[in-house]
């Protein structure tokens, strides 16, 4: 029997999130909202909730099995302490969210290690790997940050054994508390991606397509100056010109996975770039015919991999307003000098500074290695529901 508790509709929620915390921590199991349907949540420290998770996933790990479920892109390092810088950039970009990540368990250093054998046995899947995931509900949420040590869980099933997308819909052979909002869990299924190194495949294509995937695994470089219509176009026309000359090779018939864009922090948007920065940018074999301004927003300093800045002043602007993107903000001048403004000047002023960016872009793509990239297999249809 499933007892119910509405999270949304009670005097305090916090009270009902401390009743599932509680219930996992001493051993039982908990349905909480998913992305894509009900999960059924115990801990790993626990071999007997674990016991129960794999007898409801059943013996085909294929089809369901049990999902290591982390509280942010950054504990991936806890569990598998040699994955690559790209892999984990990758995972910060898509979590939390419904994609599930599986990874080899290949280190003796692991979280892993503090967890019975026997649980870590039930947790790997027949590719010798496990599978990790981050769901959005603000309901696990709140569950991760209040728990010690990992957590484990299976997708809930109705009767019939389709997945569970309704609290009611939840299986009533199932003896545990549901914490619910009223609402239906999204119709679809996560999509599933296996690495191999820094080799990505889609072994299921879910709500999340392999496009939107892949358009978010590339490695993304953001330009930043005043008004975006000198310096920073210059820069990311010069880098964007680069990354082809390095990288095409390596992806052809494919857009390389490196993309080089621009703003600026008190850009108008819309404009063109300037006459001047147009033709200082001609000499290199690339062109800003096309550019528009943009205003730096949000979504593109969160997105963006790298931020070179024109100088001290937009890094600062940049900073301040968003501390926790610090160690990702640097000066596109290696020794940190300043790039000057020629907007309004002779061509000339535009040509030195053309001479200047090129100097220091040129730095930066030596800084880019391909292993920093995820490289993609082709996806495979295995659309359904696993």
């Amino acid at each position: 029997m499933v007892k119910q508790f509405d999270w949304k509709n009670t005097e305090d929620p916090r009270d009902v999130v401390h009743l599932a915390v509680q219930a996992v921590a001493e051993g039982h199991i908990v349905a909480v909202p998913g992305d894509c349907s009900y999960l059924l949540v115990g801990s790993g420290m626990h071999e007997s909730a674990v016991d129960k998770l794999a007898e409801i996933a059943g013996q085909d790990k294929n089809q369901h099995g049990l999902t290591l479920m982390l509280r942010s892109s950054s504990e991936l390092l806890d569990y598998f302490p040699d994955v690559s810088s790209s892999i984990r950039r990758f995972a910060s970009k898509v979590w939390p969210g419904p994609i599930t990540i599986d990874l080899a368990d290949s280190q003796p250093n692991s979280l892993l290690r503090c967890m019975k054998p026997d649980v870590v046995s039930k947790l790997m899947r027949p590719n010798k790997k496990l599978r990790t995931s981050q769901p959005y509900h603000p309901v696990f949420q709140q569950m991760g940050r209040l728990l010690a040590g990992p957590l484990v869980a299976a997708p809930a099933t109705t009767q019939n054994g389709k997945l569970a997308r309704t609290v009611e819909s939840i299986s009533s052979d199932l003896h545990a508390i549901a914490i619910h909002d009223g609402e239906t869990c999204e119709i679809g299924l996560p999509t599933l991606v296996e690495f191999e190194k820094n080799v990505a495949s889609i072994t299921r294509e879910g709500i999340v397509t392999a496009d939107y995937l892949k358009s978010l695994s590339r490695i993304t470089i953001l330009f930043v100056c005043t008004g975006n219509t000198c310096r920073s176009p210059m820069a990311g026309a010069l880098m964007n010109k680069k990354i082809q000359e390095r990288f095409a090779d390596l992806f052809p018939g494919e857009q390389v996975p490196i993309v080089a864009f621009s703003a600026g922090v008190s850009a108008y948007g819309g404009d063109p770039a300037s006459p001047g920065a147009v033709h200082a940018i001609q000499k290199y074999g690339t062109n800003l015919d096309s550019h528009s301004s943009s205003q730096l927003s949000q979504e593109m300093v969160e997105q963006a991999d790298l931020i070179l800045t024109m100088g001290s002043r937009h890094k600062h602007a940049i900073v301040s307003q968003w501390p926790t993107i610090a160690n990702k903000v640097h000066m596109i001048s290696p020794t940190g000098s300043e790039i000057t403004d020629p907007f309004g000047g002779p061509f000339d002023a535009y040509e030195r500074c053309a001479s200047q960016l090129d100097e220091y872009t040129n730095h930066w793509i030596e800084q880019l290695k391909l292993g920093d990239l995820i490289l993609w297999n082709d996806p495979q249809d295995k659309k359904g529901e696993q």
